[in-house]
């Protein structure tokens, strides 16, 4: 496996969180600050560009099921961050300016194994979608991108399924794997500058809408689909033992809501995100969405990135899911 190709895991906290793929990302937050301590805002980071959380647990927000779940708990206000990246967002919770954060596995699993003190305390989507797109009359298939640049957001769950593809073409180490985010794809695509872009779900159908070929999904490779997990602060659990619970009451409450009104969700998700709805229908479909904290075909999912990414030495140091859930 190449330099390119590694996620780079760093020897220290920052350069890891700003590069768990070498090369960080500035924080694209919401402009609000880091709280001031006083235990009644609670400091939630997300993966953007959307302009606020979107799936159950921001229908929960938006609809005021978090608050009054949080509210016997001593807070009175949510703040949210949108990060462009898991290793961003995995920054702020190294630094201590998160309490919760919600997004993509391959970065959770890394922080914890690089000992950040945070648990899981759920899972808020499950088979997350990545879709490999070249530009037009680019290559055809997987194995015709042997010696081409591939752009994918590193550190990412998309970074994952795609050394994973290339792995099962045997084309590790003969690719150019570079940090690139969705919002220089189509125009990397439309140049010809890279040979092809692993997109993350929103993404995919969007660029393939606009005559991208497709050459490969992670539907067709189930075990390197995503999820998106729900991480807590140890500092927080310490203080609010109950968070997990009440968390996971205002995600059943949005879902049922989901369920009864799908249609008022879908128009809420393209409002926050500013996604079309279709787009919006095939890239997180209300399946994905699992009522349990700890469903049995996330936990499969989350110990398959884990092994993945020791068995690549993308990691060095394993650890017992069953003690990073709460």
């Amino acid at each position: 496996m190449t330099k390119d190709t590694r996620l780079n895991v760093s020897r220290t906290r920052r350069t890891l969180l700003k590069s768990a793929a070498a090369g960080g990302l500035l924080l694209a937050g919401n402009g609000v600050r880091a709280a001031s301590g006083n235990g009644k805002t609670l400091r939630f980071g997300v993966i953007g560009p959307a302009r606020a959380p979107a799936a159950p647990t921001g229908y929960a927000l938006d609809r005021g099921y978090l608050l009054r779940e949080l509210a016997p708990l001593g807070f009175n206000n949510v703040r949210f961050d949108m990060f462009s990246n898991g290793p961003d967002l995995n920054e702020a919770f190294f630094s201590g300016t998160l309490d919760v954060g919600i997004y993509g596995d391959t970065p959770a699993v890394v922080a914890r194994s690089q000992g950040l003190k945070a648990r899981l305390i759920g899972f808020e989507e499950i088979g997350l979608a990545a879709w490999l797109l070249t530009p037009r009359g680019g290559a055809a298939n997987v194995k015709a991108l042997e010696g081409k640049t591939v752009g994918v957001p590193l550190g990412s769950y998309i970074h994952r399924y795609l050394l994973g593809v290339l792995n099962g073409a045997g084309l590790t180490g003969r690719v150019r794997v570079v940090h690139m985010l969705g919002r220089d794809a189509g125009a990397a695509l439309e140049h010809g500058s890279i040979g092809a872009y692993a997109a993350q779900s929103d993404l995919g159908p969007t660029l393939a809408a606009l005559g991208y070929p497709v050459i490969d999904k992670a539907n067709q490779h189930p075990e390197l689909l995503g999820s998106s997990v729900i991480v807590s602060s140890n500092d927080l659990l310490s203080r609010a033992p109950e968070l997990p619970a009440a968390w996971n009451r205002a995600r059943r409450a949005a879902l049922a809501d989901i369920d009864r009104d799908p249609a008022a969700y879908f128009d809420f998700h393209q409002r926050t995100s500013g996604i079309p709805i279709e787009t919006i229908k095939i890239s997180h479909p209300i399946a994905n969405y699992p009522v349990e904290a700890f469903p049995p075909s996330g936990i499969q999912l989350l110990d398959g990135v884990k092994r993945f990414l020791l068995g690549g030495r993308l990691i060095r140091n394993d650890f017992a899911l069953q003690q990073w859930q709460t």
